[in-house]
């Protein structure tokens, strides 16, 4: 039997929402963290991301189909990688710029060996982190919770 059959839609006595319960088609990445507040308030309130998922001592956030999870722990943080936040245009990568300039590298700029533009910051436990807009066309990329 397929894992999607599971899937099945509530109602939410709390707010008369409807939710779906089900199998996610897509991926996301958990790193650990010693400040996981202050993570969770920088890449809500400076990056603009939002709470899909709260679990015990684990924040997940989306950004589009980008999904991290932020799980407290006495172990070092994982700092390797680096996250690429990507937006539709130049004037939205400046805007997140402006928001940043204190802990980005440089000024956005033109990057024409892969036809994007772009800047690099880090987050307060030190991340790398790139935001950029493609100019040129791409593919529509999608996560998604399937229903039975």
């Amino acid at each position: 039997a397929s894992t999607a059959s599971t899937a099945r839609t509530v109602s939410s006595t709390a707010n008369n929402e409807k939710a779906t319960i089900g199998q996610m088609l897509g991926g996301l990445v958990f790193l650990k963290t010693g400040k996981r507040a202050q993570l969770i308030d920088f890449y809500k309130n400076m990056i603009g991301m939002s709470v899909w998922l709260e679990q015990p001592n684990i924040t997940i956030l989306s950004h589009g189909n980008m999904i991290l999870g932020f799980h407290q722990s006495d172990e070092p943080p994982d700092l390797q990688g680096m996250y690429t936040f990507v937006y539709p245009s130049r004037e939205a990568v400046d805007e997140m710029y402006r928001k940043l300039k204190d802990t980005a590298d440089a000024k956005p700029r033109d990057n024409e060996r892969y036809s994007i533009y772009q800047f690099f910051a880090a987050d307060p436990e030190g991340r790398k982190l790139e935001f950029q807009a493609f100019l040129h066309p791409l593919d529509v990329v999608t996560s998604q919770v399937l229903e039975a």
